[in-house]
């Protein structure tokens, strides 16, 4: 860590405290808090219709996915169905159900 002499220190607190207080421009503040609020009434109006937006999308994902998955657990056991009777002939075995 830089060691700091006393006379660097004081050199340092003066031009600090010699410094003035900038004032905002003119109708800043009414200005930023007529953005503030247009900008509060844009995110009210569309925040009611984000949450059923979502909830339809993922309605639908689950509905898709069921579908899909439906038809693969029939294929899947018609593939080891006859798998499964492959191997059974193969060893002069049959399967009975």
């Amino acid at each position: 860590m830089k060691n700091i002499n006393n006379k660097d220190l004081e050199a340092d607190l003066n031009s600090i405290s010699n410094l003035k207080a900038v004032g905002a421009p003119d109708f800043f503040y009414t200005r930023l808090k007529a953005r503030m609020e247009k900008q509060a009434l844009s995110n009210e109006s569309a925040l009611p219709l984000q949450p059923i937006v979502v909830i339809c999308a993922l309605t639908l994902f689950l509905f898709i996915n069921s579908l899909l998955l439906e038809n693969d657990s029939n294929r899947v056991n018609a593939n080891a169905n006859q798998e499964m009777e492959a191997l059974a002939a193969s060893y002069d075995q049959t399967i009975s159900n």
